[in-house]
């Protein structure tokens, strides 16, 4: 019997991109067919981008997405006060309608009503209130699902990289980065690998924080007190894992494409190196959560917002891979 798998998509920003590849995806009936979508948003938003972007799409209005009909595109309206969409602009009425659909939706995967969310790009300084007080959906997820610990895995096929620390400054980097942490980590990472991409004993790659991993301490400790001592637990623990290995060395001659999954210390030591190798077709997963949430690998792109320029391509696999997780988790249980 098969499967039909209900998505439920943010809205995003609604004056950046996020609507635009939104509407471009599911316009598409092969993106549709086979799953029941949900979108969440008020309705002259999807009927203004859909008229400036000429792209034609039905969509059912209901109130509940226990009501979302199989093999097409559902909307839950979102109230709100004469929002007119102002393409580019960053204000915080259009940071509070990114709250508003961000919020049904939670609602709807905390309590199952909806198999995997999806959520198009926010802008994290508009989008900020009291109720949202993160720097990203990561730590709102987390935060969400009462969890103490997750995992930013950005994801294209073989391609899997996680990063230690999440949105903080480079300044904090060091002082955050403790044995137990990365573990945690290093942990999150082998169980996603395992539960959710059905990959069998994977192997790890460890990747150092200092330039040449430090070069034996001169350029920095953090390999010989932090790192090292994290593989050697890992090990003990009967992780398959390997390093620390210098970054740029590590991509560079391609040896990431022996590993299952690659776990970096920061940031931009994890994403600038994915996104060149995925080529802007990468998806954000966030493991360890007790739910499916996945989003596209960009952001708002105000720059471009109204010009039918964006690539939806990443949103596609953000829906994608929800789906596939989703259904290695079921076949699991």
């Amino acid at each position: 019997m098969k499967t039909f798998i209900k998505v439920g998509v943010t809205l995003g920003d609604p004056n950046g991109i996020g609507p635009e590849i939104i509407l471009k995806t599911f316009s598409d009936a092969h993106h549709v067919n086979d799953s029941i979508i949900v979108i969440y948003s008020p309705v002259e938003i999807i009927d203004y981008y859909l008229n400036i972007l000429e792209l034609n799409m039905s969509y059912n209005i209901i109130n509940s997405s226990s009501h979302a009909k199989i093999g097409q595109v559902n909307l839950i309206p979102i109230e709100h006060s004469n929002f007119l969409v102002s393409m580019g602009t960053s204000n915080k009425v259009s940071g509070e309608i990114a709250y508003k659909s961000l919020s049904a939706a939670s609602k709807d995967i905390i309590q199952n009503k909806i198999d995997c969310i999806v959520t198009a790009p926010i802008d994290k300084n508009t989008i900020q209130n009291e109720h949202f007080y993160f720097n990203g959906h990561t730590e709102y997820f987390t935060n969400l699902s009462n969890e103490n610990n997750s995992l930013m895995l950005m994801v294209k096929d073989k391609l899997k990289v996680g990063i230690v620390t999440n949105h903080i400054s480079v300044n904090e980097v060091s002082k955050s980065l403790t044995t137990s942490q990365i573990l945690k980590k290093v942990e999150l990472m082998h169980q996603a690998l395992v539960t959710d991409f059905n990959i069998q004993n994977p192997k790890i790659a460890l990747l150092g924080l200092n330039p040449h991993s430090g070069d034996m301490g001169l350029i920095g400790r953090e390999e010989i007190e932090i790192i090292n001592p994290t593989i050697k637990k890992a090990i003990k623990n009967n992780f398959n894992i390997y390093g620390p290995f210098p970054a740029d060395g590590f991509f560079a001659s391609g040896n990431y494409q022996f590993f299952d999954g690659i776990l970096g210390m920061y940031h931009d030591q994890g994403l600038i190196p994915f996104k060149i190798l995925s080529q802007n077709e990468g998806v954000n997963f966030t493991a360890g959560l007790s739910f499916v949430r996945t989003s596209p690998d960009h952001g708002t792109a105000y720059d471009i917002v109204g010009k039918n320029k964006a690539n939806n391509n990443s949103f596609i696999n953000a829906v994608k891979t929800a789906k596939e997780i989703y259904l290695n988790r079921k076949m699991l249980n």
